[in-house]
């Protein structure tokens, strides 16, 4: 990511997620900014998905133990 600043063409860039434009121009000193907060929303995204399969999982052998 970092080596690809320096390959920048113009002043800014968009940035997508997906197909959904998150903002059209982001200026090139902000787009580490973006990044980290593109990977911090990746880590709670997947500690929220291991909790709520860790949760399944337990309630799954409680009640397959009550039967």
């Amino acid at each position: 990511m970092r080596s690809s600043l320096d390959h920048i063409d113009g002043e800014a860039i968009g940035v997508y997620f997906l197909i959904f434009e998150i903002n059209d121009w982001v200026p090139k000193k902000s787009i580490p900014t973006y990044a980290n907060g593109f990977f911090i929303a990746s880590i709670i995204t997947a500690l929220v998905a291991i909790f709520v399969a860790r949760e399944n999982t337990l309630r799954n052998k409680e009640y397959k133990t009550e039967l």
